[in-house]
């Protein structure tokens, strides 16, 4: 054993960014902000499919 450490190759600058811990963080909160946006119709949308649901006999 001689001591080096094997070569490494660089990483590209877009899979570093990608993988980056901040980004699905970032993701989640504009989802968030987003969801948190359009409220009214994601609460109708289940409150829909809900209904759509129960009246088809599935329940």
């Amino acid at each position: 054993m001689t001591g080096q450490s094997p070569p490494v190759r660089p990483v590209r600058r877009l899979r570093r960014w990608a993988t980056d811990p901040l980004v699905p963080v970032l993701l989640l909160t504009a989802g968030a902000m987003l969801a948190a946006a359009s409220g009214h119709v994601l609460t109708w949308a289940v409150v829909g499919g809900l209904a759509g649901y129960t009246l088809s006999g599935s329940v």
